[in-house]
């Protein structure tokens, strides 16, 4: 058992695939080598510990050793010792489980998330450079190919790998947790600048289309927008002039074709979880399109509070062209209340695009510029809204948004009790004085 293995020198046969397979060993060996030197030399520190943050990164509210440990897919006495190396460090810390005082949970510090923010940043960075020698579409095909291979080597090969059930991406939820500056998203840009968070979907090569873990992390990511309080309004827009082309056809559509009822429905219940998030996170969300918004895509800018459309832009709701209805993510109850119970109609039951002008005239879109100008606009249709009331604005999206479901009394009662709550805010007593005094108010949201 223990002889050396020999590897003759004349392989019968199959050479091309020996060599295709010891290209991929020596490129991931020599990519997590420069990964290891670049961690110690620049931080002080080691890949398992990078993963080990990583972990507790995912799960703000801690993770029991043992679950630590099969996560890492190492024994408990590597992650003890990691665990009390980083704890002396103070970048994490430890308690007893509530539920079981036999169990440890561990969870970052404050100090330890800054530290994670720090390498993570400069992980994704070491990472796009290495991969750098490909350009986009070049990366995007081998990625593809990729799947396909790892795909054919799991039991049953040739099976397309189904999302998680329980526990996976399309059933956790709030994985990402406030304070977001420094968050680096894995599947779209996001930055936060004077108030304003811009989510950038990026895939331009294929007019950003949306995968399972793009749909989870944009979940989550709104999820987290909650309990931001340094960002007062969203900007969603798309790279390389078009917004979204909807769901990725070979990554979302030909896997669900495969799938059970369980794990469709947790799919789809995935999917509008986002809308759920857009239209529950209090900060007004303006969506900048330009070029294609199709499918889910038009899903996405038909769930933000404001659209601003660059001129050529055009949506479809794509549904019933991949033999679908156009009941999907909230469409029949948002898209009839925006444009009119008959044009949503036409659209749900056609799938044909409408264009940008078209679009203003129904009232889809809020304001129509040229080209290429879309987020630009945006941007400063939310400078306006973050010079506003943050507290009273957040109130007007949760009451339009609530009174869907009222009869008109209900809703004029609630609309009392709302306006009430902004009369005891400070920014009220400003606003008066600033009148009283003839200036402009300087609103602080609270």
């Amino acid at each position: 058992m223990n002889a050396a293995v020999e590897i003759p020198t004349e392989i019968p046969g199959h050479r091309t695939e020996l060599r295709l397979w010891l290209r991929l060993l020596t490129t991931a060996n020599a990519i997590e080598a420069e990964i290891r030197r670049r961690l110690r030399d620049h931080f002080n520190t080691t890949l398992p510990r990078f993963d080990l943050m990583a972990q507790l990164d995912r799960a703000p509210d801690g993770i029991q050793l043992g679950e630590l440990s099969r996560r890492m897919m190492v024994s408990n006495g590597n992650v003890t010792g990691l665990v009390e190396r980083l704890a002396q460090e103070e970048l994490i810390d430890r308690q007893v489980s509530e539920t079981d005082r036999r169990a440890v949970q561990v969870r970052l510090t404050p100090r330890g998330r800054t530290v994670f923010a720090a390498m993570a940043r400069a992980h994704a960075d070491w990472i796009a450079e290495l991969v750098g020698a490909l350009a986009p579409a070049e990366q995007e095909a081998l990625s593809t190919q990729l799947s396909a291979l790892k795909a054919s080597v799991r039991p049953g090969g040739g099976t397309p790998p189904k999302p998680k059930r329980q526990g996976g991406t399309m059933r956790r939820q709030n994985a990402i947790a406030a304070p977001l500056a420094g968050f680096t998203p894995q599947h779209f840009g996001f930055a936060i600048d004077g108030g304003i968070a811009t989510v950038t979907l990026n895939r331009p090569e294929k007019k950003n289309p949306l995968t399972f873990e793009s749909y989870a992390e944009l979940r989550d990511t709104f999820r987290a927008l909650r309990f931001e309080e340094s960002v007062t309004a969203v900007v969603v827009t798309g790279a390389g002039g078009n917004f979204s082309s909807g769901g990725d056809v070979f990554e979302i559509i030909a896997p669900l074709t495969t799938m059970g009822a369980a794990d469709l429905h947790a799919f789809t219940s995935m999917t509008g979880d986002l809308v759920k998030e857009m239209r529950a996170c209090p900060q007004p969300v303006v969506a900048a399109v330009e070029g294609v918004c199709a499918g889910a895509g038009a899903i996405i800018a038909m769930a933000a509070d404001l659209r601003v459309a660059g001129a050529g832009a055009k949506v479809a709701f794509l549904f019933n062209k991949v033999g679908l209805a156009g009941c999907d993510m909230g469409a029949c109850a948002i898209l009839p209340r925006i444009i009119g119970q008959g044009r949503a109609s036409e659209l749900l039951y056609t799938g044909r695009f409408m264009g940008a002008e078209e679009g203003e005239r129904w009232g889809f879109f809020n304001r129509l510029v040229p080209a290429g100008e879309a987020l630009a606009a945006a941007r400063e249709t939310t400078r306006a809204l973050v010079e506003g009331p943050a507290y009273a604005n957040g109130l007007t999206k949760r009451m339009l948004h609530m009174e869907w479901a009222m009869g008109v009394d209900a809703a004029i009662d609630a609309e009392a009790m709302a306006q009430a709550l902004c009369m005891k805010t400070q920014d009220f007593r400003r606003a008066f004085e600033a009148f009283a005094g003839k200036t402009k108010p300087a609103f602080e949201g609270n």
